[in-house]
């Protein structure tokens, strides 16, 4: 019997090897080696105090990810994703050129020791420039309307200045900083609060993610007060060159909106700008006054045009003679039982100078001619006539007559 088992051993050796062969055949062939694009993987950057301590600020290109090729194991591969791995970019090893490269590894230990890890293209290159600091102040600013009869005199934010700090390229874009308000039919002043806006030279607003500020909240004053519709009136000043005189004096606007307390628009009905210099003027001039210079204190303009555009056009004054007839004056003062004529001619030439648009019109009539004889008694007197003044016409010379009263018989 023993002499049995011992023939057969060394066949049974032979099976046990022959299927520890077959089983490490089957073993391979169901395990086998492939490989697996794993995409998107996160880039952690670290170490960015290398680059900030140096005043500089830097920014990582959109979709910092990285692919990965791995190799290994079917069974172990296949159940692999982005979350098995992790990608570290250390800026304190950036290049001359601004490029990081990005180390790939495995969070498990099994899967590090049992895959290899390939990429074709395993560097970022990081935006680095200067840090600028600017302080910049901060405006309200009004997209809606207030109630009718009602106009914004005042806008003040609290803080009005705020410090910006960031990337030379983009703090430079910054044109402004405002505060946006609603006062849509408001009818008293108004406290807001908001967020400060960042601007650009073009109006659209810059994501203020990009920069460091120190103000995160802005408290806005907004005082809205009654308005009333003024006359602006104009006069001159000063004497034009001798032979000229002001053909016409236009301006625009003629009428501005104010704003102010009630008691203070109670008080004023137009604004007179009183100081358009002609003096020595003989040609058509254009100039401009601010309006701001002439308004009473505790009135503003309502809206943001102070500007009123003055058009003076000069022409040459000409001369015209006129005929005044004794039936031509008036004699006022009569007394009841006296008569009264003139004794001496019965014409009277009169050279009056002015535009030769009001000459052309120009009629004895106009000038009403007269003289007072109140309380005067009988006797022969010398009267100057009175001539009534008017609007560009010059009357240089004095008229005489001599007049005759006389006491009636009864």
């Amino acid at each position: 019997m023993k002499n049995r088992i011992l023939d057969h051993w060394g066949m049974k050796i032979l099976s046990l090897t022959i299927a520890i062969i077959i089983w490490i055949i089957v073993a391979n062939v169901d395990d086998y080696k492939t490989t697996k694009q794993i995409t998107g993987i996160e880039i952690e950057f670290i170490n960015g105090n290398a680059i900030t301590e140096k005043n500089k600020v830097y920014e990582v290109p959109e979709g910092t990810t990285i692919d990965v090729v791995v190799k290994g194991r079917r069974k172990l591969v296949e159940g692999l994703n982005n979350s098995d791995f992790k990608a570290v970019a250390d800026l304190s090893k950036m290049s001359v050129t601004n490029a990081v490269t990005v180390e790939v590894s495995a969070v498990n230990s099994v899967v590090a020791r049992d895959v290899t890890i390939s990429y074709t293209n395993n560097a970022v290159v990081i935006a680095v420039e200067d840090k600028i600091e600017k302080q910049l102040p901060i405006t309200v600013r009004v997209n809606s309307q207030v109630a009718d009869g009602m106009a914004i005199r005042n806008k003040t934010a609290t803080p009005n200045l705020i410090t910006v700090k960031g990337a030379e390229s983009v703090v430079n874009t910054i044109a402004s900083v405002v505060l946006d308000v609603d006062v849509s039919g408001a009818t008293h002043s108004l406290s807001l609060q908001g967020s400060p806006v960042f601007v650009d030279g073009n109006g659209n607003e810059i994501d203020s993610s990009k920069f460091e500020y120190d103000v995160d909240q802005v408290e806005a004053f907004v005082e809205i007060l009654p308005t009333k519709e003024l006359t602006v009136r104009m006069k001159t000043s000063g004497e034009p060159r001798e032979g000229y005189a002001i053909a016409s004096l236009d301006y625009q606007p003629t009428t501005i909106q104010v704003v102010g307390d009630g008691s203070d628009l109670a008080k004023v009905e137009e604004i007179v700008i009183d100081d358009i210099d002609v003096e020595d003027l003989y040609k058509d001039t254009e100039t401009s006054v601010n309006i701001l210079d002439y308004l009473p204190e505790g009135i503003t303009l309502a809206d943001d045009n102070s500007e009123i555009m003055i058009k003076i056009i000069m022409e040459k004054i000409e001369e015209k003679t006129l005929i005044i007839e004794n039936d031509d004056i008036n004699i006022v003062g009569k007394k009841t039982g006296y008569s009264y004529s003139f004794t001496a001619a019965d014409k009277h030439t009169l050279k009056v100078q002015g535009l030769e648009e009001k000459l052309k019109s120009l009629k004895i009539a106009n000038l009403i001619p007269s003289i007072d004889v109140s309380g005067y008694e009988p006797g022969v007197y010398i009267f100057t006539v009175n001539l009534k003044e008017l609007e560009g016409i010059k009357i240089s010379q004095e008229i005489t007559v001599e007049l005759e009263i006389a006491q009636m018989e009864e």
